[in-house]
């Protein structure tokens, strides 16, 4: 089934308005910004002053979801991620240096797909991102492309 061009105008903003709503209700989001001329020093994402508790956590995975932090953006085959927001009440125990840190997390697609995933990153011992990675998660919204 092929969607007209209002229609998809519609979807996207539903998606935009229930990422949104998240974002009211207290979910971590993040959106991807356009590369900078100027590079950026790595900031270690999980020091005491960058990231406290699980809301600073919840933050810290949605920028590395959409590939604000060192690492690229999350794909899903299909499309790269340009919006998350994830949820501090999911951020998954952060004991451990070097333990892989997860959250439960709302993502826009570049392809126009929403889904909701389990983002799981792995910091070094100085805080910053090593690797990034996604359960298989369920499709809130399909791709608008016909």
């Amino acid at each position: 089934m092929k969607l007209g061009s209002m229609q998809i105008q519609v979807r996207k903003i539903l998606a935009i308005v229930a990422l949104g709503v998240a974002g009211f209700c207290g979910v971590a989001a993040c959106a991807a910004s356009p590369p900078s001329s100027q590079p950026r020093p790595p900031t270690p994402l999980l020091s005491p002053a960058a990231a406290t508790g699980n809301d600073g956590v919840a933050r810290a995975i949605a920028r590395i979801a959409v590939g604000n932090v060192g690492l690229t953006a999350l794909d899903n085959g299909e499309g790269r991620a340009v919006l998350a927001t994830c949820d501090p009440s999911t951020v998954s125990n952060r004991t451990l240096a070097a333990t892989p840190i997860s959250a439960s997390c709302g993502i826009s697609y570049s392809d126009g797909s929403v889904w909701r995933q389990k983002v799981t990153v792995t910091f070094d011992s100085h805080g910053n991102p090593i690797a990034a990675w996604t359960s298989l998660g369920t499709e809130l919204l399909p791709p608008t492309g016909g």
